[in-house]
């Protein structure tokens, strides 16, 4: 299944999670060793000259900090994974920081992977151990083999001062046909690049490549402070799956998903995006040549693009070939809150620069915040035909659950007077200044960090699906046992506005897990016009049950997405279709049943 399967990250991550099945190395750091370099690079070129690279794990110290002497390289077919213990509330369990020397060697790559990689609380800092940025990445590399994809997993990371990265990408650099990256848990702090300061990305291409490939993304439940962008895309490269959720954003230059229009499956959820895209649009970007900005004022002009999303492009105008069409998409967006602080409202109009483009009577020049969706991108999700149906049943924003209110973050991370300078920067000369939130906390190393965004807003508290806070959980740690008892069921929901454009409709059946897979006769058979069809899990994973006709072809998906253990009854519709028979098939963890059902009106 390559359309929402999420299910292979869970796999991934469950593969990777138990180490003690690996040989485990523990690395002394800088402080241990009374301060030598490259620790972690000779712990790890000792075991790959040994051959044994994918059977360890790389264990480092909590508070510490290790020095890159030379980039970490891994060839094809090994892979890596480095480990901390989780940080707790005090400076003595700060996750360990992975930093640069200082020395003027290639420092572009602070990994460059042709194969796997795994890292679990882990801070790295893109600089150097004086604390001066380095413009670096973590890479993934192309393997060999077209359909073996690059994977990457990172619970409970912090990416903090990453600038432009290695190639100008990110730092995470994507430079493979098929890469899966889960990021579950982490924090991209303060990714503004030393120069173009806009530029920061979380997740990218190489600037102008073409040809690579994002299979599946996911980011739950992290943080995204002061970048450019979440995820990059452009030229001649989509992606098939991306999803955020439980995420929060704030302070983003450009659109939270750049080139978004090149997706197949997208889902945007439960999430809080505060000052998203702040060098916003002008009047002059969207008015026609004999439109004044009266024109603008009244809504005459051409609509903005979206600042969540930057257009939706047709499949018909990429430019280059995939194998879906339009109405093979999905894209949901619901449960999230976007909106602009009211200084940075203010600051569009009576920013010095701003003032004096409104005395010069240009006001056409001076920027504006950019809405969450565009007009075109509303209006090509809520497509009709000609008798008024939705054509795309599968592109779906859940209105009644956006909202655009402050949260009223406890300690922001956002340096006001600096931000504020860059931004009129940007719109004027181009200028840079750093613009970072206290960059010196990294490093220092301070833990917890000075920053808390957690927040007041009661309304977005319960805003989220089953009544959880929007946005990064972590702030809200008393709140995350309870959101994991449920997530399964959270990932049910996301998957059927995906798959069938509505909330969920199958019924859970209370009692004893099941042990063994099973998929029971449809009851009643023959039915008219419905019948329910009930199926056993005994593990969680990606499920979907399907309806097939004679020839194979696909009528009906009545489930398609996550589901926990457990036993459920789906209601198969037969209304719209003819008599006859048919044949419904569940595919669970490598299970697959088909049976047959007779409609008989």
């Amino acid at each position: 299944m390559k359309q929402v399967s999420l299910f292979l990250f869970i796999m991934f991550c469950l593969s990777s999670a138990s180490f003690a099945q690996k040989d485990t190395v523990y690395v002394q750091g800088y402080y241990g060793t009374g301060g030598t370099y490259g620790t972690l690079n000779d712990a790890i070129e000792t075991v790959l000259t040994n051959g044994n690279i994918n059977n360890t794990v790389f264990k480092l110290e909590p508070y510490e900090l290790y020095v890159l002497s030379r980039s970490i390289y891994l060839d094809h077919g090994q892979n890596i994974e480095i480990v901390a213990p989780k940080a707790g509330k005090d400076q003595e369990s700060a996750p360990p920081q992975i930093v640069w020397t200082e020395e003027g060697i290639d420092r572009a790559y602070i990994i460059q992977s042709y194969g796997d990689i795994v890292m679990k609380n882990i801070w790295v800092r893109f600089a150097d151990i004086l604390g001066n940025q380095v413009s670096g990445s973590i890479t993934f590399e192309n393997q060999d083999e077209a359909n073996d994809p690059e994977q990457g997993y990172f619970d409970g990371c912090l990416f903090d001062y990453a600038g432009i990265g290695a190639e100008a990408s990110g730092a995470i650099c994507v430079k493979a046909d098929h890469f899966e990256g889960n990021f579950q848990n982490c924090y991209w702090r303060n990714n503004s690049d030393i120069h173009f300061r806009y530029y920061g990305r979380a997740i990218s291409f190489p600037f102008q490549s073409s040809g690579w490939h994002y299979d599946k993304l996911l980011f739950e439940n992290c943080t995204f402070t002061n970048l450019g962008r979440i995820v990059m895309q452009e030229g001649n490269e989509y992606g098939d799956n991306v999803h955020i959720n439980h995420c929060t954003l704030l302070n983003s230059l450009e659109w939270v998903f750049q080139s978004a229009g090149w997706i197949r499956n997208a889902s945007i959820t439960n999430s809080i995006f505060v000052n998203p895209s702040m060098l916003g649009y002008r009047a002059v970007d969207v008015c026609d040549d004999d439109q004044d900005y009266d024109a603008f004022q009244s809504g005459l002009c051409n609509p903005p693009g979206g600042g969540l999303i930057n257009g939706i492009t047709e499949v018909d105008s990429f430019g280059f070939s995939v194998d879906f069409t339009d109405l093979d998409r999905k894209i949901f967006i619901g449960n999230n809150c976007y909106v602009f602080q009211d200084w940075m409202l203010d600051w569009y109009s009576t920013a010095p620069w701003a003032k004096s483009k409104i005395q010069q009577r240009l006001s056409e020049e001076i920027y504006n915040p950019s809405p969450m969706l565009g007009e075109n991108e509303i209006n090509f999700i809520d497509s009709t035909d000609e008798n008024g149906n939705k054509v795309f049943k599968t592109m779906n924003v859940d209105w009644a659950t956006i909202y655009d209110e402050d949260p009223d973050f406890i300690i922001p991370a956002t340096n006001l007077d600096t931000i504020k300078i860059f931004v009129e920067y940007k719109w004027n000369n181009n200028a840079d200044i750093d613009w970072s939130y206290l960059p010196n906390a990294g490093l220092y190393q301070t833990w917890p960090l000075p920053e808390n965004m957690a927040y007041n807003n009661a309304n977005l508290i319960t805003a989220a699906m089953g009544g959880f806070p929007l946005g990064d959980l972590n702030w809200f740690p008393e709140q995350m046992a309870a959101w994991e008892a449920q997530q399964d069921k959270e990932w049910e929901n996301i998957s059927s506005w995906l798959e069938n454009g509505t909330p969920t409709s199958i019924k859970t059946v209370k009692g004893v897990v099941p042990v063994e897979y099973e998929l029971n006769q449809n009851y009643p058979n023959p039915f008219n016009p419905s019948t329910e069809i009930k199926y056993s899990i005994p593990f969680q994973g990606h499920v979907s049950l399907k309806v097939y006709n004679t020839l194979g072809e696909l009528v009906s998906t009545l489930f398609n997405g996550i589901q926990g253990a457990g036993t459920y009854i789906s209601t198969f519709d037969g209304t719209g279709f003819s008599s006859g028979v048919y044949f419904y098939q569940l595919e669970a963890n490598g299970f697959k049943m088909t049976k047959k059902l007779s409609l008989l009106k």
